[in-house]
């Protein structure tokens, strides 16, 4: 699984670490309750667990804004998304 979701509840095993608005994660797998994987954004924690509940799907508005943006992190080189709509998964 390698999916692109919206969330605002982050647990990870050193804290909270949610977001007061629905923000963008990368999801890698799942257990019964939660979707696993970490924010796109910020300070790299791996293996954060979201949960279902207040975890969602993009909307083709969301898919639209994210594919018009780079991302680096350090001094890699940029890259894009490239969210493809129906195939988010």
């Amino acid at each position: 699984m390698n999916k692109y979701m919206m969330a605002t509840k982050a647990i990870h095993k050193l804290g909270d670490i949610s977001s007061d608005t629905p923000d963008l994660c990368q999801i890698s797998s799942e257990d019964k309750e939660n979707y696993i994987g970490m924010w796109v954004e910020g300070l790299g924690f791996f293996n954060v667990k979201f949960p279902k509940g207040t975890t969602r799907e993009l909307t083709d508005e969301e898919i639209d804004k994210y594919n018009k943006l780079y991302y680096a992190i350090n001094k890699q080189p940029s890259y894009k998304l490239e969210i493809v709509r129906g195939k988010n998964a």
